[in-house]
């Protein structure tokens, strides 16, 4: 007998979502502004301003499965999950923080380890929110269209928080004389927003699952088994790495891409409002579309939908009409909001057709491999951008003053824009022709873990 659908009330999204707030302003502001805070205010090298953040997403490869098991472990009156909350909140904003109060005029070497050490602990307390924050869904929910539901509130205050996330930081820093000053000024304010935000999740959701018994502690590789082990779950890691890795390198690229090709930065900020105002607006499609169709299909359609907006950047100009900027940024809007939505509601299916397959409850292990595999592909993008505009000449204003830069690197600021993060996406296309789990699917997965009389 098939079981009846759970209701779940408004309140209970609207909590779980404000809790995406701690993660979306922190990866935004750190996508949108790091590199160049990096290389046009403290001055250092676009090559080594990427390794920072390479260097701290590897770091992440031991604390994201680490975590995850950890909280799989945790036993505590709170639950698994809603302990980290609570527990590492305000570490969290601290540690955003001193992300932004790296000191300038000291030797190139001493501030790029400075700023490595400032990214791994900001990592790591991210870490130990993040993952048990993103295991809750499962925990709560099983139901296929349900998750979808969460999901998109989830990403509503993602996309809206984004919005908030690169145009607070324009506003402040742009109005201060002292640009130092003026990220130090955003950074304490975002710190305390992004303290506040776990609390909505610790407060507004529970833990249906309880698991009496520990799992032991796996070796290295035990934490990779999910994968290799786990078909739907592969592949859906692969299309979440190539999503978030097109959407990164556009997200790293787009103050340069204002700032030096189009000479037009005052325009930067109401067109990534737009942007992410119309994405928030367009989420209700995508909700609806894979209700209508499967999660896969609706994936397909607005990604490559995406995929095609974005090469079509690389024929904007100077001389380009501004209502023709705003017609591509409502495309691209569009694509993006499918981009937040989908390849997230994939992996809690995943888990499950794991859980029907190895009778244990894992899902800390998998949202940890899923947020490594994300920091991952940011921080490769991020890396390998910072290494093309140091090869292709970027002019450091910080070090040389403000200088026209040469057609090499805006060649590869337009590149980078647009072609590059489109053709990222269509791997993501790719690899979703693949994807096994329909609804009809996870329907017999779950009848398969209710009847199981051992779990």
């Amino acid at each position: 007998m098939e079981k009846t659908k759970q209701k779940y009330p408004a309140w209970r999204k609207w909590f779980f979502g404000a809790g995406e707030n701690a993660a979306t302003l922190s990866h935004t502001i750190v996508a949108f502004f790091f590199l160049i805070y990096l290389t046009d205010v403290i001055g250092i090298r676009p090559a080594l301003a990427g390794s920072v953040v390479l260097i701290g997403k590897i770091w992440d490869a031991v604390t994201d499965p680490l975590v995850g098991h950890i909280s799989d472990n945790t036993r505590s009156r709170f639950g698994r999950r809603r302990i980290f909350l609570i527990a590492f909140a305000l570490p969290l904003g601290v540690s955003f923080f001193f992300l932004w109060a790296l000191p300038q005029g000291l030797p190139e070497m001493t501030v790029f380890a400075l700023a490595v050490i400032a990214y791994m602990i900001h990592m790591t307390f991210m870490t130990l929110v993040l993952v048990p924050y993103q295991t809750l869904l499962p925990e709560m929910v099983d139901d296929y269209d349900q998750r979808t539901s969460f999901t998109a509130y989830r990403m509503l205050f993602s996309i809206l928080g984004g919005l908030i996330a690169v145009a607070i930081p324009d506003i402040i820093v742009g109005g201060q004389a002292d640009k130092h000053m003026g990220f130090m000024i955003m950074a304490v304010i975002f710190a305390v927003i992004i303290a506040i935000s776990p609390l909505f999740p610790f407060f507004g959701c529970y833990e249906r699952v309880k698991v009496e018994k520990k799992q032991p502690f796996p070796g290295f590789k035990a934490f990779l088994k999910p994968i290799f082990g786990n078909i739907p779950f592969r592949i859906a890691v692969f299309v979440y790495f190539f999503t978030w890795s097109g959407i990164a390198l556009v997200e790293a690229m787009f103050m340069y891409f204002f700032t030096y090709w189009l000479r037009k930065p005052d325009l930067f900020l109401i067109l990534v409002a737009t942007l992410f105002i119309l994405a928030a607006a367009f989420l209700p499609i995508w909700v609806k579309l894979s209700e209508k169709l499967e999660k896969r299909t609706a994936y397909i359609i607005g990604i490559v939908e995406l995929a095609i907006s974005l090469f079509l950047v690389i024929f904007i100009t100077p001389e380009t009409p501004v209502w023709i900027i705003f017609l591509l940024i409502a495309f691209i809007a569009l694509g993006v909001s499918a981009a937040h939505v989908m390849p997230n509601t994939l992996i809690p299916d995943c888990i499950d057709y794991g859980t029907m397959v190895s009778k244990k409850k894992t899902e800390g292990v998998y949202y940890g491999l899923v947020t490594f595999f994300h920091k991952m592909g940011v921080a490769v993008v991020i890396w390998i951008s910072g290494i093309v505009l140091d090869i292709t000449g970027y002019i450091n204003p910080e070090i040389y003053g403000e200088a026209t830069q040469p057609d090499s690197a805006l060649w590869a600021i337009r590149s980078m824009q647009g072609p590059v993060p489109a053709f990222i996406l269509i791997l993501g296309v790719v690899f979703i022709y693949i994807y096994p789990i329909t609804r009809n699917r996870h329907k017999a997965i779950s009848r398969r873990i209710a009847k199981r009389e051992d779990y």
